[in-house]
């Protein structure tokens, strides 16, 4: 069975980020490094769902926290 690959820039797209912030994960080992399909990193849905955990756990570390009253 076939799975399905998408480009860095794909999934930049897909999850709202830049190229640059994914490269920057891997490079800092937040994200296992991608595999490579003629030179070009390429992520399954696993990976994505990764991604998607990291830079929603990222964008909650970076939002403004409520006062508390």
């Amino acid at each position: 069975m076939f799975e399905a690959m998408v480009t860095s820039g794909e999934a930049a797209k897909e999850l709202g980020v830049s190229v640059a912030l994914i490269q920057k994960l891997e490079r800092l080992g937040v994200i296992p490094p991608a595999r490579r399909v003629n030179r070009f990193r390429v992520y399954n849905e696993t990976d994505l769902e990764h991604l998607r955990q990291v830079i929603a756990d990222r964008r909650a570390r970076q939002s403004p926290q409520p006062e508390a009253a």
